[in-house]
């Protein structure tokens, strides 16, 4: 026998011995390798320094001396994102194409640039690059290493000569781009400018035209009623006098004998004649009112043309200032100073008009106070004058001009962000503006006055024309967002007087946010029960913002016993679990910590265990997983018996299989007997298992020998158990087979089993109130059906039989079915430890004899999970 079975056997008869020894071997020393992470984290600082050949060289050299790194898709990130920023755009569309290939479901995509993800699908199409020039070869050493050296200095000069080129190159054409983009803009936005203008030239022009050929035709009009009037006038003279030569005549001729009807003729004709003077002074009157009134109208339109125009250059002013870029204060008080005028040049020159009155409304708004000249009355028009009126009024105008504020470069998740915007009314009447956004709720975006931040608003107060008004738009950037996400959504501002004078801004946010890894490694990748392992676990912030409320939480299997927690500062957090919290990592930061653990010396062989370790952000509510390499437990030497089920739950009745794997340890070919110790009432027997799956198949024999065997061969067994199906619920039985060798019993090898019956036991139980009812007295029990057993009840029924004298009133829960004062409840599982409780109520019919005896009668039947009826 071996010492190493020796040492075992004395281990496993003295257990206390063992436990000293656990308690006395100091700490192991964690001296594991964590230079990849070392790596990554050089490379990813020199990354945030800017130094982007550095960050090249670090991440190469870790894929290089580590292909399977844990780092390694991000490595590859940022390799590529490295030669982007180092002007290499054939690697880093090389590297960058293979990271969207090899990790096509990574959230970092969308923190590539555009142009990256670009040259990453040209790369993957075959299209051809950027070209880049290539480095020199350095001619092969023949004589000594400096030749070599030269060459390659040389060489590596030449590349990056050329990629410097190469990048002033694409910097040069970028800006040009830009410049061109910019003069083409500007030209566009005079022509705009030219043609709007000329535009206005040609409609002012129109209507001037217009107006002119209105009063022109108005005056001919004019003339031509003065003309037939005036030869009406003529016709009716001519008519009278006529008139008045022929009653003349017949006065005397008739004079001595129509006296008196001569006298009343006289007479009627004055009359007449008073009627038509009065009737012509009456017309002269109402011709001069009209040409008065005319005349009028026709100032106050030429007083409301002169205000519109005074606006109308007030805006045109106030646009070409905007354009130049001149400076907006000096703009204003230009444009204040040149409307005050205007306005009190049309007080001025048309007094006592609307449009007099409405511009000393205007100065009073700009705090003007402007004497209102007295009304004068228009002097009376001429015979013969003409005069036309025509009004005129200047509308409101909207207009609005909004400056959104610098914005931080990036915005860390989870923290709010503020943005202040300026907004300022460029009409030409009082207006208010409604703010708009589009952000989704996750970002809790608001306006908000720049005096209150906190306080959310739709729009703004009511501006005076040339006034400002200063807003925050503030919100929170989601935590859930990740490092180098971009989000962009645009602000629409719009006018409360015309909806269709409104700005849109496009608010593009960058989220900074750490992005926490965990590297964990072993110290042995093959274990025996009984021997330690040391594990090494790298912390890392590879965010470019600090994590803060960090919890490293390590899961281990159940065949690991922990040590030497508290130098690393971990602590023990329920079964299978060690907990650090508290901590803060900035950004770039890396934490090593080592744990050690030893095997139990029950742990199966073949067995893989590896540690999980979850990084938990609490501030950003944020978890990520990582796992270990597995560490293998090996096979002890001496051992040639094994099972994996030492264990098992079976239900009382049941035929369970179990398999079991004899191994040949010796260098000898030999047969193996086998000797079974069961528990009584149980039958088992043994087959050879053929295909190797642990269960029996037809056609494959009963055995009760082993082998031959060679060395190192196996063989698998299956033993098949009867157990009683009278056992009680948990009672444990246990079994045990080995096998002798059949050279030298002596060596033989043992594997014991454990059966552990388990069924379901309901038990039923009836609470209630007293004994004694009256007739028509309402009362209530309880049944409480619990399931003390250890495995599951099926098919649960349970019946409750009410005697003739008793009437159900309800039920909680309802039954299943009722029939003739039998009501049944049906449960399809009942699980262990699980209860189920009936509330029942009934009433005492009335009518019922005192001393009457009555029996609530209950029933309950289950199965277990093989059919078994109890």
């Amino acid at each position: 026998m071996s010492f190493y079975k020796v040492f075992r056997a004395s281990l496993s008869k003295f257990p206390a011995v063992l436990l000293l020894l656990a308690l006395l071997v100091p700490a192991p020393a964690f001296s594991l390798d964590s230079e990849d992470s070392q790596i990554f984290i050089s490379g990813f600082n020199a990354y945030q320094k800017k130094e982007y050949q550095a960050a090249v060289d670090n991440m190469s050299s870790l894929l290089q001396k580590y292909p399977d790194t844990s780092l390694k898709d991000m490595a590859i990130f940022w390799l590529a994102k490295a030669n982007y920023k180092a002007g290499n755009r054939q690697e880093a569309a090389k590297h960058m194409a293979r990271f969207l290939r090899e990790y096509p479901e990574s959230p970092l995509k969308a923190t590539v640039e555009d142009d990256l993800l670009a040259l990453a699908d040209k790369y993957e199409k075959g299209e051809p690059l950027t070209a880049q020039p290539a480095a020199a070869k350095a001619p092969v050493a023949a004589t000594a290493p400096a030749v070599d050296k030269a060459a390659a200095e040389k060489a590596a000069a030449e590349k990056t000569a050329a990629e410097k080129t190469a990048a002033e190159k694409t910097a040069a054409e970028r800006a040009a781009a830009e410049r061109a983009a910019a003069e083409k803009a500007a030209a566009e936005k005079a022509a705009a400018e030219k043609a709007a203008t000329e535009k206005a030239a040609t409609e002012r022009a129109a209507a001037e035209k217009a107006a002119t050929e209105r009063a022109a035709a108005e005056r001919a009009a004019t003339e031509r009623a003065a003309t037939e009037k005036a030869a009406t006038e003529k016709a009716a003279t001519e008519k009278a006098a006529t008139e008045k030569a022929a009653t003349e005549k017949a006065a005397t001729e008739k004079a001595a004998t129509e006296k008196a009807a001569t006298a009343k003729a006289a007479t009627a004709k004055a009359a007449t004649a008073k009627a038509a003077t009065a009737k012509a002074a009456t017309a002269k009157a109402a011709t001069a009112k009209a040409a008065t009134a005319k005349a009028a109208t026709a100032k106050a339109a030429t007083a409301k043309a002169a205000v519109r125009k005074a606006a109308a250059e007030k805006a045109a002013l106030h646009k070409l200032n905007s354009v130049k870029g001149g400076s907006k204060k000096g703009t204003s008080a230009a444009m204040r100073k040149k409307a005050i005028a205007a306005y009190k040049d049309v007080i001025n020159k048309y007094p006592g008009t609307a449009a007099a009155s409405s511009a000393s409304d205007k100065l009073l708004q700009l705090g003007v106070e402007y004497p209102a000249v007295q009304r004068r009355t228009a002097a009376p028009a001429t015979e013969g004058e003409v005069s036309q009126v025509f009004n005129l009024e200047v509308t409101q105008h909207a207009d609005l001009d909004v400056v959104i504020g610098p914005a931080a470069e990036t915005h860390e998740a989870g923290k709010r962000f503020s943005i202040p915007l300026e907004i300022m009314n460029t009409g030409n009447g009082s207006d208010s503006f409604h703010l708009e956004s589009s952000f989704p709720p996750e970002f809790a975006f608001h306006f908000a006055a720049a005096a209150t931040p906190d306080t959310s608003i739709t729009s703004t107060p009511t501006l005076a024309v040339g006034e400002r008004f200063r807003a925050v738009a503030t919100g929170i950037m989601p935590r859930g967002n990740i490092d180098g996400q971009k989000s962009s959504y645009p602000v629409k501002i719009v006018s409360s007087f015309a909806r269709e004078a409104s700005q849109s801004r496009e608010i593009v946010l960058v989220t900074s946010a750490p992005l926490l890894r965990a590297v964990v490694k072993s110290d042995k990748g093959k274990l025996l029960p009984g021997e330690k392992v040391s594990y090494r676990i790298s912390l890392l912030n590879i965010g470019t913002a600090p994590a803060r409320g960090v919890t490293l939480r390590i899961s281990y299997p159940p065949q690991y016993e922990p040590v030497a927690l508290h130098p690393s500062g971990f602590r023990q957090e329920g079964k299978g679990a060690l907990v650090l919290d508290g901590m803060t990592l900035k950004s770039g930061e890396n934490r090593d910590y080592g744990v050690g653990f030893q095997l139990k010396d029950e742990a199966l062989a073949d067995q893989e265990l590896f540690l999980r370790a979850d990084v938990v952000n609490s501030d950003l509510d944020k978890k990520d997983s990582f796992v270990s390499a597995t560490s293998v437990v090996q096979r002890v030497s001496g051992v040639t018996a094994k099972t994996t089920a030492g264990k098992l739950v079976a239900i009382p009745g049941q035929v369970v299989a179990i398999p079991l794997i004899v191994t040949n340890t010796g260098n000898v070919r030999e047969v193996f007997a086998i000797k079974a110790s069961a528990p009584a009432n149980t039958t088992y027997t043994f087959f050879d298992d053929l295909n190797r799956d642990g269960k029996r198949q037809g056609g494959e024999p009963i055995v009760n020998i082993v082998g031959p065997l060679s060395p190192k061969e196996e063989a698998y067994l299956v033993m098949e158990v009867a157990t009683p199906a009278s056992a009680s619920d948990a009672s444990v039985a246990s079994a045990s087979v080995s096998f002798l060798p059949e050279d030298d019993a002596g060596r033989s090898a043992s594997v014991h089993l454990q059966l552990v019956y388990s069924r379901p036991i309901l038990e039923l139980s009836m609470a209630a109130k007293g004994g004694r009812l009256k007739p028509g007295e309402v009362s209530s029990l309880e049944l409480n059906c619990v399931n003390r057993g250890s495995n599951l009840a099926k098919q649960v029924t349970l019946q409750s039989i009410l005697p003739a004298q008793l009437e159900l009133v309800a039920a909680d829960p309802a039954f299943s079915r009722a029939d003739n004062g039998v009501y049944v409840w049906r449960f399809d599982e009942l699980g262990a430890g699980e209860k189920r409780v009936i509330k029942v109520t009934y009433r005492v019919k009335p009518g019922i004899a005192v001393g009457t005896s009555m029996q609530l009668k209950n029933l309950l039947n289950y199965q277990d999970p093989l059919g078994n009826r109890y």
